[in-house]
């Protein structure tokens, strides 16, 4: 009888649970086409509109933005230094309504020079019937820039003083 009731347990708790339709994994796919239009065209709203309304873009070096008007003026302070990138997915996954995608990035100059190499991960939902981008990372592979020599200047006020008092000790003797 515990067998059945256990049985019977397992058989309720599965049926409660809601059915996720899988959206076509192509029109995932399709996503990295639709942002490299955007991006070519610089089109700051249209990458925005990729994102879902509550999502975050999470650039390198700075604070995580959230939402749309955020990523588009990111966007748009990003297409105005005038560079041009473009994006490959080495890997895109679905299932249900969620998914991901892992990939590389290149941008460049005007002239076609590479300013900067690296990878991204995307985080996708399913939402009123498109796909989504929830979470949007993306970090260099380039090496830091190497730190600047330090100054041979004084550093403060007080230590010119006392260079300034002791050449004046040294003359008086």
């Amino acid at each position: 009888m515990k067998k059945l009731a256990a049985l019977l347990l397992v058989f309720l708790v599965s049926g409660c649970s809601e059915d996720v339709p899988l959206a076509d994994l192509e029109d995932l796919k399709a996503k990295r086409n639709e942002w490299q239009a955007a991006f070519e065209s610089r089109d700051a709203s249209a990458l925005a509109a990729i994102y879902a309304a509550n999502g975050a873009l999470h650039p390198p070096n700075a604070r995580k933005l959230r939402g749309r008007r955020e990523i588009a003026a990111f966007w748009t302070e990003f297409l105005e230094s005038g560079v041009d990138g473009e994006i490959s997915d080495s890997e895109v996954y679905a299932s249900g309504d969620v998914g991901y995608k892992v990939g590389t990035y290149m941008v460049t100059d005007p002239a076609g020079a590479p300013q900067d190499v690296g990878k991204y991960v995307e985080v996708w939902r399913h939402i009123d019937g498109r796909w989504q981008m929830i979470h949007d990372i993306f970090n260099s592979d380039m090496p830091l820039p190497a730190p600047a020599p330090p100054s041979e200047e004084p550093e403060d006020e007080a230590e010119v003083i006392f260079d300034e008092e002791e050449e004046l000790l040294e003359e008086e003797m």
